[in-house]
């Protein structure tokens, strides 16, 4: 008769517990965050708040309320290079999967505002935070700094929102009364709280179990489950035809992750030392992404004989999207390589 030994069970428990914690949090991460969008942007529709500053800070910044709860709770947690790996990974995934997938589905059409003023916007914050972590260290100060410039970033879409920008039927709106909205969205955001401190507890303890780094585990693991609200709003976007919402997805997130992500683990922890492979590997990586974005949006600016319009649309065609992606997979690889 075959018996199990208790060392054995014992083994599977401990990987099982916090495996479920895992996916389970991840679940309700994904169906938390994807309803406080629904929810806030209705109940800011009540308020009379505008549909472009909506569509510019609940849409692209709230779905990046998982990397901002996961940080936070990591952080808290002393589990600073989880905090780190999830925002960098977070832009990673991203350029490198949401918006290559995005753009492999169909030719998407980009604003010359996301190509004139919200990219360079990315690209700056991008390098001031790179130049902040070259130390090694990022210290209160570094990361209040980031916070300030996160303020200003907010405080420039509010004084930038022009009516007719965005439309009604570019946001999802829910039949709520404004009471209503308003407790759902308070209520999703505790979700969004709870689901976060239990990924962390079980991204944490698997990576101890598996023998895995927590930065390994933050940015991939994490990373792709922080993710997943970007990726099913870019998604949403192209099958509706409406490619402003991907690029404020993929452009706002990736500033709220630079500059709010990765700065709140040196506001609410302690000093974060940055791992050598986070110098080496991991930012390149993104830098790398980021110009290629860059690109994708420049080049067809540059063909176009209307670029005195300051209206006028640029269309990324499909096979824009197989760089990133691939950069991305050569990324895993390395991640895959390094991890084992």
């Amino acid at each position: 008769m075959f018996v199990i030994s208790p060392l054995i069970t014992y083994s599977m428990t401990a990987f099982l517990l916090p495996s479920l914690a895992l996916s389970i949090g991840l679940v309700l991460l994904t169906f938390s965050a994807d309803r406080l969008i629904s929810t806030s942007t209705t109940y800011a529709k009540h308020c009379n708040i505008s549909l472009f500053f909506i569509g510019m800070t609940v849409v692209a910044f709230g779905t990046s309320a998982p990397e901002l709860l996961v940080s936070a709770v990591a952080a808290l947690n002393n589990a600073g290079e989880l905090a780190v790996g999830n925002g960098i990974g977070s832009n990673i995934i991203n350029i490198g999967l949401v918006l290559s997938t995005a753009v492999l589905m169909a030719p998407i059409q980009a604003n010359k505002r996301f190509i004139k003023k919200e990219f360079p916007i990315l690209a700056g914050s991008m390098l001031i935070c790179s130049a902040l972590m070259s130390t090694g260290k990022l210290n209160m100060t570094d990361g209040l700094l980031l916070a300030l410039l996160l303020a200003i970033y907010c405080f420039y879409l509010a004084k930038s929102v022009r009516q007719g920008e965005v439309s009604e039927d570019d946001l999802e709106f829910l039949p709520l009364t404004k009471k209503r909205a308003g407790w759902e969205s308070l209520v999703m955001l505790l979700l969004l709280l709870t689901s976060s401190r239990l990924m962390v507890w079980g991204a944490v303890n698997l990576a101890q179990l598996a023998g895995l780094s927590e930065l390994t585990i933050g940015l991939t693991i994490i990373a792709f489950g922080t993710s997943l609200p970007e990726l099913a709003a870019a998604i949403a976007g192209v099958r509706r035809g409406m490619y402003d919402i991907v690029f404020a997805t993929v452009i706002g997130s990736n500033i709220f992750n630079l500059l709010g992500v990765i700065a709140i683990p040196s506001i609410v922890g302690q000093e974060l030392t940055i791992p050598e492979q986070v110098l080496s590997r991991d930012i390149p990586y993104m830098i790398i992404l980021t110009g290629v974005l860059g690109v994708m949006l420049a080049v067809p600016l540059l063909k176009s004989q209307s670029a005195s319009n300051e209206q006028a649309t640029y269309t990324l065609h499909r096979w824009g999207g197989i760089l990133p992606l691939m950069i991305f997979i050569a990324y895993l690889i390395r991640v895959a390589n390094s991890a084992f």
